[in-house]
């Protein structure tokens, strides 16, 4: 008896719906899509019980023809695409022809739909894929699809179904995605008879920003724009201090479709650097326009997930303008009982970055990042100290305020970084060698790490049963508490504080050398402030410090005016 079998068609239509048809908020997508595919300009969408009894999708656009309505339920049908060379250059959202087929497949499925050439529009309905009668429909151009008993032939399916709560907040999240990068299009949402939200079609990003995330919104954001060849981006990410545990503010676009790539994400994170502490997260809204045959968009069903050719010149161009962008004083935090009205930056000093850079194995190409404020015209007038901890300094009318501490650690990182990087590194033997005695579990933990913290200068040598001797320290930190270090180090390996990977591991063990060499209270003298803020103006980035907080604050002189009820 043979084994191998060709399925019959009512399962294969199946299997090809559960992998496009996950849940009701994947049937929300694959109709939305198809209606900017139509080139709407209203949108509105109703679900009845999250979905799981009622998804209409209506739009005002192209519509369809009788005939073609009919032959759009079928598999592999599709108005998208007509030879192979149209893989390589889709512009569409949907191309592969399975949507409809798939949703008549597992459910109840109408269309209603009208050309602008007709007089009279179309209603066809199916079930279990199978089309049960076609007839006139009196309407305006446009299209309505009506799915109603999602999943009635497929029960499994629907034990696997989160709450209503669940699966309603699924279908919202793809609803506001779509409308991010889709902004001119006006899009309305109702559920079980009530509107949650309608956003009129918008001019640009920002105001579409406002209308979801409320109006103050978009004064934490700065905005960025950069071009490369057939690359162009842009969009807003959050300032320093404006930050998430979660990545529900990080929304990324290829070409208006949502997608979810590793390589724009860590473009991303690494671009911030510093500015985020562990475990956070900045609010990024990033349109990015490629040439569709420069990336393959038919990787997953989905079409969550794609692959570009060159993953290489998009990580570059990414980090460099979030990098670039953060590096300006518009990053600093501002002190403020009110909303700023524009984010966008100066543009006073446009400058070029080159794709040069140690995160970066390419220097093949120069992207041009625009209007970003040069870093060395920023120098504020130094006014005193207060708290033997907060240096204080004007610039441009605005105050600011610069802790002293945070400023210094700053200070040691670059400096212990650059000479690191540059391998001219200084080391220092020590007079006497520093016995360290520990127990059992933190002398592993030392052993272990005794490698890594000898390239940064920190020479270890096992000292009888429990104990180190350490040799010699890096030059960078002449006042430096050795047992302090060691022991941070130690406490950050067993709590879980440090990288594993050999280059991350290396940065967090300068964080803490860094943090340790300096205290709060020291007492600079006029001259000696007047230097540390000198230097930290010139590192690379004088803003935050190596663990993300900020080494400065800054009030406006409008501000300043306002609380003593000067305007």
């Amino acid at each position: 008896m043979n084994r191998i079998k060709i399925l019959p068609l009512e399962i294969v239509t199946k299997i090809a719906a559960g992998e496009v048809i996950e849940r009701p908020a994947s049937v929300v997508k694959e109709l939305l899509e198809n209606s900017f595919d139509a080139n709407a300009a209203n949108i509105t969408v109703e679900i009845k019980k999250s979905g799981k009894e009622l998804i209409t999708v209506m739009d005002d656009g192209t519509g369809m023809s009788r005939e073609d309505a009919a032959v759009a339920v079928e598999r592999h049908s599709t108005s998208k695409i007509t030879d192979i060379a149209d893989l390589e250059n889709i512009t569409t959202f949907g191309f592969r022809g399975e949507a409809l087929p798939s949703i008549s497949s597992i459910s109840d499925l109408k269309i209603t739909t009208k050309t602008e050439s007709e007089n009279i529009g179309t209603a066809i309905e199916t079930a279990n894929s199978k089309i049960l009668g076609k007839k006139d429909a009196a309407m305006p151009r446009g299209t309505t699809v009506t799915v109603s008993n999602l999943f009635k032939n497929i029960p499994a399916r629907l034990k696997f179904m989160k709450s209503d709560l669940t699966e309603k907040n699924k279908i919202i999240s793809f609803v506001t995605e779509y409308a991010i990068a889709n902004f001119q299009i006006s899009l309305r949402f109702i559920s079980d008879g009530k509107e949650l939200f309608f956003y009129t079609a918008a001019n640009d990003l920002k105001t579409r920003l406002a209308q979801i995330f409320g109006t103050e919104f978009p004064g934490e954001l700065l905005f960025l724009e950069a071009k490369h060849e057939n690359i162009s981006l842009s969009g807003y990410i959050s300032k320093p201090g404006k930050t998430f545990l979660s990545r529900n503010r990080i929304f990324t676009f290829i070409n208006k479709r949502p997608v979810s790539s590793r390589t724009i994400f860590s473009a991303v994170k690494n671009g911030y650097g510093e500015f985020l502490k562990s475990k956070e997260n900045p609010a990024v809204f990033l349109l990015i326009s490629v040439d569709p045959a420069s990336i393959d968009v038919n990787v997953h069903p989905t079409k969550r997930e794609i692959k570009f050719k060159d993953e290489e010149a998009i990580y570059s161009i990414i980090f460099q303008m979030v990098r670039s962008r953060l590096l300006t004083n518009d990053a600093i935090p501002q002190i403020s009982g009110y909303n700023q009205s524009e984010a966008k930056p100066s543009t006073e000093y446009p400058q070029q970055i080159s794709s040069r850079n140690e995160n970066i194995n390419s220097a093949k190409t120069e992207y041009v990042v625009q209007e970003f404020t040069k870093k060395n015209a920023f120098q504020p007038k130094y006014i005193g100290r207060i708290f033997e901890l907060y240096i204080v300094a004007e610039y441009e009318g605005e105050l600011l305020i610069v802790d002293q501490h945070a400023a210094q650690e700053k200070i040691l990182y670059e400096k212990f970084k650059k000479d690191l990087n540059d391998k001219t590194l200084k080391i220092q033997n020590l007079l006497i060698p520093v016995n360290i005695d520990l127990p059992p579990k933190e002398f592993s933990i030392l052993a272990d790490l005794k490698d890594e913290l000898g390239k940064i200068g920190f020479e270890i040598e096992e000292f009888g049963k429990n104990s180190f001797i350490i040799k010699t320290v890096p030059d960078t930190f002449d006042n430096i508490s050795v047992i302090s270090v060691i022991s941070d180090i130690i406490l950050k390996k067993k709590v879980g504080g440090l990288s594993e990977t050999s280059e991350k591991l290396i940065d967090d063990i300068t964080q803490s050398a860094c943090k340790t060499a300096v205290k709060a209270g020291d007492k600079l003298s006029e001259a000696e402030t007047v230097k540390l803020l000198e230097e930290l103006l010139g590192c690379e980035n004088p803003y935050t410090c190596p663990h993300g907080r900020p080494t400065m604050i800054k009030l406006s002189k409008d501000e300043l005016d306002r609380r003593f009820l000067r305007k």
